[in-house]
C-alpha cells in the first residue's frame, strides 16, 4: 500500500474519531465539489446547457442519461451507478480498509454536478459503496 493511501486511511479514522457526523460530511462533500470543478467543469457546463435547452426536468434527465451513462432514470428514481471507484486517491485501497466516511466526497461530486446543471439544490443519498464492500457505488439523487 502506498504511503498516501495509508495517510488517507488514518485521516478518515481521525475524522471518525474526532469530528461530529455533520462536520465530516460537509468537509468531504466540499472536497468532492472542488474535485468536479477542478477536473470536470466542462461536464457541469454541458449539463447546464442541456438543462436550459430541455422542455422540463424529465426531458433533461432523459437527455443527460444518454450522455452520462452512469446516470440511470426509472419512473421514481434518479441514480448514479459506478461499477468501480473512480477516485484515484483511494480506489486501490481494499474494501473495508478505509472508512466509508470518505464516500461523502462522491456525494459532494454528484451534488455539484446536478446543482450546477439545474441551478437548484439537490440531495444525494449514498445507498451502496464499494468502500463498504458493495460491488458498486449507487447514489440516489433527490431533486
Amino acid at each position: 500500500m502506498r504511503r498516501y493511501e495509508k495517510m488517507m486511511i488514518n485521516l478518515m479514522d481521525g475524522f471518525d474519531k474526532h469530528l461530529e457526523a455533520e462536520k465530516k460530511i460537509l468537509l468531504l462533500e466540499e472536497c468532492g465539489r472542488k474535485c468536479i470543478r477542478d477536473k470536470n467543469e466542462k461536464l457541469i457546463q454541458n449539463a447546464n446547457k442541456l438543462y436550459k435547452n430541455s422542455n422540463d426536468l424529465k426531458d433533461f434527465l432523459g437527455k443527460f442519461s444518454k450522455i452520462y451513462d452512469s446516470l440511470q432514470i426509472t419512473d421514481d428514481e434518479v441514480v448514479i451507478i459506478w461499477a468501480k471507484c473512480f477516485c484515484p486517491i483511494i480506489n486501490k485501497i481494499p474494501a473495508g480498509k478505509i472508512s466509508s466516511t470518505y464516500c461523502n466526497c462522491s456525494r459532494g461530486w454528484v451534488k455539484e454536478l446536478f446543482e450546477g446543471a439545474i441551478e437548484k439544490p439537490v440531495e444525494v443519498i449514498l445507498e451502496e459503496s464499494i468502500t463498504k464492500g458493495n460491488n458498486r457505488c449507487k447514489l440516489r439523487v433527490i431533486i
